[in-house]
């Protein structure tokens, strides 16, 4: 997230965005940043997960969506853009999989709080 008031890399002004802006279907806190990259196969409670690569972002996280107003900026892919070097790249796109014969268990749902466990 980045915090109002600070200055950027290129001397302005930084932006707070929140995750919301990335349009998430799930997130993930802790660990390092970007360690996503390198997850090949992820479980969530008892459900599997391949990762089938990495989410390449489009323009539609510049708009800021508040109080019911489209608000469009150039970040944070401005931000992603000075470091993610060719496509913009965060995040990761899943799949579920069944990772050695592995069968789903249970319901099909996800919930929140379940443990998470990236390999």
């Amino acid at each position: 997230m980045l915090i109002d008031g600070q200055k950027g890399i290129s001397g302005k002004a930084i932006v707070q965005v929140s995750a919301s802006r990335f349009r998430p279907n799930l997130v993930v806190s802790g660990g390092r940043p970007y360690a996503e990259d390198g997850w090949r196969y992820i479980r969530i409670g008892n459900k599997s997960f391949s990762s089938i690569g990495g989410c390449n972002r489009c323009q539609l996280i510049n708009l800021s969506l508040n109080s019911g107003q489209v608000q469009k900026s150039n970040e944070p892919l401005a931000t992603l853009a000075s470091y993610r070097r060719g496509k913009i790249l965060f995040g990761i796109l899943l799949k579920h999989a069944s990772i050695d014969g592995e069968q789903p268990q249970g319901d099909s749902w996800l919930h929140v709080g379940q443990d998470i466990h990236p390999d």
